[in-house]
């Protein structure tokens, strides 16, 4: 399983970060995908940065038809995450969605 965690500036601010990472190095199974979307150079974050894009999933994932993906999030970034993921073939019986607003 990949879980992809989207934040704008600091990882740090990413809900649940510490158990993400516990939950990381103690299931083989569970590989956690931090992402900052407005990273800079001078505040050191070397990872992936960025909206999710299908060259990052493609990288990430490999096989990107069979699984089942849940997006949750503000509704805009819910909607471009559902078109990334389109763009990649992914069938829209595969997506689950649930949207949060005011954040």
């Amino acid at each position: 399983m990949k879980f992809f965690c989207s934040t704008r500036t600091a990882l740090e601010d990413a809900a649940f970060i510490n158990v993400l990472w516990q939950l990381e190095r103690t299931n083989p199974r569970f590989r956690f995908v931090p992402i900052v979307t407005r990273a800079t150079s001078n505040n050191g974050w070397k990872g992936e940065s960025g909206h999710i894009r299908s060259d990052m999933l493609l990288t990430q994932v490999k096989v990107l038809r069979g699984p089942i993906y849940y997006i949750a999030g503000p509704p805009t970034m819910v909607e471009a995450a559902r078109r990334t993921l389109s763009e990649v073939d992914v069938e829209a019986d595969d997506i689950r969605t649930e949207e949060f607003s005011g954040y």
